[in-house]
């Protein structure tokens, strides 16, 4: 997001009569894995007097490893979180916070009287936001606080920088290799790039031939890439979030993607 774009937008809709109520910024974009510049984000959004939400589903987690990349988080008025993609939790584990939980209540408060004028419980001080929108649900909190509390917060930051610095050692090599090349910075721990060869393929030859070598890569077993589109151009995608990738595992996925080219072309 750029800050000076968003303050012209948030001003045009006021002078139209509209209300800008939030702005949405994002803590490590799923393709990328890049970070708005959160603290300007907030600084123009609060001026507006705009809630400000920051998605860091996949990378605000990291901010324990790296919190320098994170600069104006705490600035959020509510910030979500998957454990299930970045603290090694299984399927489904989502958070959502509060800088300020009366806020949430309030949002809250004409649904929970609604609910109150259905049930017949007389209890006073009955909240539907206690409950939640989903209502019925499983103890989802349980396996995050069994986690931290048998390995401690220290282990879960160790991993995410192991995590960091996987994804900077293939971006190394990827960078290193004339055949290949990366798409976009490595913020955090996804790695975007495509094979383009030795010669002088044009954007749309090599969205031709870089899902084949995908699916190749895939087919082969060995390593397993997902990918992304930026600006048009078909990438192959790297996100390293597993506590058991080693160096080794880095290490094959330039040979991987080689490999299938050469397998593609025959």
């Amino acid at each position: 997001m750029i800050p000076e774009e968003l303050d012209r937008a948030i001003r045009h809709d006021k002078e139209a009569g509209k209300t800008p109520i939030a702005v949405v910024a994002t803590a490590g974009s799923v393709n990328t894995g890049a970070i708005d510049p959160l603290a300007e984000i907030a600084a123009i959004a609060h001026r507006h007097n705009s809630w400000v939400h920051v998605d860091g589903a996949y990378g605000a987690l990291a901010a324990i490893a790296i919190p320098e990349k994170f600069s104006g988080l705490k600035l959020a008025d509510s910030l979500s979180l998957d454990p299930h993609k970045w603290l090694y939790q299984p399927l489904d584990a989502g958070c959502l916070l509060y800088r300020d939980a009366g806020a949430a209540r309030n949002a809250f408060a004409h649904t929970g009287e609604y609910a109150r004028a259905l049930t017949s419980d007389p209890v006073e001080g009955f909240a539907f936001f206690e409950e939640s929108v989903e209502l019925s649900r499983r103890f989802r909190a349980l396996k995050l606080w069994l986690s931290l509390r048998y390995h401690g917060l220290a282990a879960f930051r160790e991993a995410i920088q192991r995590d960091l610095a996987h994804a900077h050692q293939l971006a190394q090599q990827i960078a290193a290799h004339a055949d290949l090349e990366l798409m976009a910075p490595v913020d955090l721990s996804a790695v975007c790039f495509r094979y383009r060869g030795t010669g002088q393929a044009s954007d749309n030859d090599l969205n031709q031939v870089n899902p084949k070598i995908l699916k190749r890569v895939i087919d082969r077993g060995r390593v397993y890439l997902s990918n992304a589109s930026l600006r048009n151009r078909f990438c192959l995608r790297v996100c390293v979030v597993n506590h058991r990738t080693t160096d080794a595992d880095i290490d094959s996925v330039v040979a991987e993607v080689l490999e299938a080219a050469l397998e593609v072309a025959r």
